[in-house]
């Protein structure tokens, strides 16, 4: 894997919580659609691929978010890009913590 992207789908004009939803969850539901890894968090999705599969997604998922009916948005990106080797994938990323959360949660 050649790059990795932080998606960040916020609508502008949605009038209420439910309607923000529906809009972003179109968006995720999206690239769902694709089959790439995909790791959704609070503020951002990301996803993982070859560089030309994962702008191709960032192209799509404001038309996506307009066709869940939003008029307005902002779309932020972050990419990792190394054309010759590999980008840390997420789960490597997480892993240090991921444990770390399970054992905190679990004491709580």
């Amino acid at each position: 894997m050649e790059c990795s992207v932080a998606i960040q789908f916020l609508p502008m004009d949605a009038k209420d919580d439910k309607t923000i939803c529906k809009q972003v969850d179109a968006v995720i539901a999206y690239i769902a659609s694709t089959g790439v890894n995909y790791f959704v968090a609070p503020f951002e999705t990301t996803i993982e691929g070859s560089y030309e599969q994962c702008l191709e997604i960032v192209k799509n998922c404001p038309l996506v978010g307009a066709q869940a009916g939003c008029h307005s948005m902002m779309t932020y990106v972050k990419i990792n890009y190394h054309p010759q080797g590999e980008v840390l994938s997420t789960a490597q990323k997480l892993s240090p913590y991921t444990q770390h959360n399970a054992t905190t949660q679990l004491s709580s």
